[in-house]
C-alpha cells in the first residue's frame, strides 16, 4: 500500500520519501527520490525551447544538476 501525502509539491516529495519502506530513515536513497521529484518539477518550469532556448537550457540544466550532483553521493 502506498502513501499518499498530497498532490502539491511537499506532498509529491513526501510521497517519494517514503515509498520505499524498506530503507532505512537515513537512506540515501530516500534524498534521492526527493530530488527526482524537484528536479521533475524545475523542468515543468521551463519554457518551450522555441519560445526561450536559453532559458530552457538553463532550467533543465539546474535540473540536470541536481540529479547529477545527487547520484554522485
Amino acid at each position: 500500500m502506498e502513501i499518499k501525502f498530497g498532490n502539491d509539491l511537499s506532498g509529491r516529495c513526501l510521497t517519494a520519501y517514503w515509498k520505499d519502506r524498506v530503507a532505512l530513515i537515513d537512506d540515501h536513497s530516500r534524498m534521492r527520490a526527493v530530488i527526482e521529484v524537484l528536479a521533475d518539477e524545475i523542468r515543468k518550469w521551463a519554457p518551450d525551447e522555441g519560445q526561450a532556448r536559453i532559458c530552457h537550457l538553463a532550467i533543465n540544466e539546474v535540473a540536470d544538476r541536481l540529479l547529477r550532483d545527487t547520484n554522485a553521493v
